[in-house]
C-alpha cells in the first residue's frame, strides 16, 4: 500500500479473518509497518467499495476468498510519512488456498490471545481487544 505523495488521509479496508479462537495475520512486506503482523488489508481504490477492497486485499495477500460480516473497528494510523483511515471487517474464509503473496511475506493463524505477543502496529492491539470482546459476548449468549 503506497501512501507517499498524498497530502490527505488514505482510506484502507481490512478483514479480521477469524476461525474459532484463531485469527489469520500477514507479515507485511512493504511500508507502512513493514515486517509487522497485521490483518490483510490495503487502500481502497477509486470506485471500489470498502467491502470490495477488503475482500480483494484478503485474496491478494492470502489466496483466500472471504465472506465479510460487519465492520468491527475503525481507527487511524498516523506518522510523519502517512495518515491512514482504517476500516476493518470481521470475516471468515470460504474458499481458496492459503498462500501469502502481494504485500504479505507470511500468512499464519494465531490464537487471538497469542497474537498480543507479536510485533504489530499499535492499531492491531486495539482490533484484537475488540475481537476478545466479541468472543466474550458470544460465549455469554450461549
Amino acid at each position: 500500500m503506497t501512501t507517499t505523495g498524498s497530502d490527505r488521509p488514505v482510506v484502507a479496508a481490512g478483514v479480521a479473518i477469524v476461525e474459532g479462537d484463531e485469527i489469520l495475520l500477514i507479515r507485511r512486506a512493504n511500508h507502512p509497518h513493514q515486517g509487522m503482523w497485521a490483518v490483510p488489508g490495503g487502500k481502497v481504490d477509486r470506485g471500489e467499495s470498502l467491502a470490495e477492497a477488503a475482500t480483494r486485499e484478503a485474496r491478494e495477500e492470502t489466496g483466500l476468498l472471504v465472506k465479510l460480516d460487519e465492520v468491527i473497528w475503525v481507527g487511524e494510523s498516523m506518522a510523519d510519512d502517512h495518515h491512514l483511515v482504517l476500516i476493518d471487517f470481521l470475516g471468515q474464509a470460504i474458499g481458496g488456498e492459503l498462500a501469502p503473496s502481494d504485500d504479505a511475506l507470511e500468512a499464519r493463524w494465531f490464537g487471538i490471545e497469542e497474537a498480543f505477543e507479536l510485533e504489530m502496529p499499535d492499531t492491531m492491539y486495539e482490533l484484537l481487544e475488540v475481537l476478545l470482546e466479541i468472543k466474550d459476548e458470544d460465549e455469554s449468549d450461549s
